[in-house]
């Protein structure tokens, strides 16, 4: 039984790591579109796991302002999670200014 915790307990480590890492991916692919890979590294080291998915959303979603050719001056184009998301995201920019 001992074994069968333990293996669970390994697995779900895994997971949770391979998702972490999932999340981080998006997040940079998402910042390197206008960023710099310094300035993405910085940002991605201010950005807590439990906000990541909503920065990298408010980054990227379905019509992202970051996106070449995209209008930054209008937020009205962001949902309401979009708004928190990008919130994070220029909350962290300022940090690695």
């Amino acid at each position: 039984m001992r074994d069968v915790i333990v293996a669970c307990a390994i697995a779900h480590s895994a997971i949770a790591l391979s998702t972490g890492a999932r999340a981080e991916d998006d997040f940079m692919k998402a910042c390197l579109v206008t960023g710099t890979p310094k300035m993405c590294e910085c940002m991605s080291a201010q950005v807590p796991a439990d906000k990541r998915a909503a920065a990298t959303d408010g980054m990227g979603g379905p019509k992202p302002m970051t996106a070449p050719g995209g209008d930054p001056t209008d937020p009205t184009t962001l949902s309401p999670e979009q708004m928190k998301g990008m919130d994070i995201v220029v909350s962290a920019q300022a940090a690695c200014m």
